[in-house]
């Protein structure tokens, strides 16, 4: 019993530091993102089809982000499932 409870908090750690890494990761990436695009509309010559593959690369990389975030999720859900079936 109290080998489940101690895995329960480890779970819990492990959860919550992951939330917060991932939510200083999503605001340092979209920061840089924005930053990016806001520089590169200084440039007369860079029209928005030239602009248009990194616009793109951005939301990519927000997609996998969020795919990554559902992945991990899902894993520490069956992780607490399974300690608490123990």
């Amino acid at each position: 019993m109290e080998t489940s409870k101690i895995a329960k908090q480890m779970i819990e750690y492990q959860r919550t530091l992951f939330e917060n890494t991932y939510k200083v990761m999503t605001v340092i990436q979209d920061y840089s993102g924005n930053m990016i695009q806001g520089y590169l509309k200084q440039f007369p010559w860079m029209t928005e089809d030239s602009r248009k593959p990194l616009v793109d690369s951005f939301e990519f990389l927000k997609t996998a982000r969020n795919d990554y975030k559902k992945a991990i999720d899902q894993g520490f859900d069956r992780w607490e499932k399974q300690a608490d079936d123990n």
